[in-house]
């Protein structure tokens, strides 16, 4: 499977993993030895970590991310995605959108997140 039709699949997965709130099959989504590298936090690394990263996300309300891939740049057995994303609440408000860049592995054939990084769009609000 080429890079761009793996991380559209890798996408759909993930899109349905924040729907139904399941952090439990977020690690799957990532590669053994991936690194969540948030915004405001420190990296998060191992296959606990990144469950409890995404069951927090999940209890702060957040029902839904949507991804959209701009570009992938195919790198052999890696592929770099840079995007957009929009995550929104269980009411369906906006919460934040942002930017994505992610770089991709393909690990035993299946295109899986391997350093995944984004940051926002929104302007800070004067304090």
């Amino acid at each position: 499977m080429d890079a761009a039709t793996g991380i559209h699949e890798g996408n759909k997965r993930f899109v349905q993993a924040v729907r139904a709130g399941d952090s439990a099959t977020m690690p799957s989504l990532y590669t053994r030895d991936a690194k969540i590298l948030p915004p405001n936090g420190d990296a998060v690394v191992g296959a606990d970590a990144i469950a409890q990263f995404w069951r927090a996300f999940s209890e702060l309300g957040i029902a839904e991310a949507r991804p959209v891939t701009l570009e992938v740049i195919p790198m052999g057995d890696y592929a770099l995605e840079v995007g957009d994303t929009s995550v929104f609440g269980k009411e369906g408000a906006l919460v934040d959108r942002g930017k994505i860049m992610v770089l991709w592995k393909n690990e035993e054939g299946v295109w899986k997140m391997h350093r995944d990084t984004w940051n926002s769009s929104v302007p800070l609000s004067e304090a």
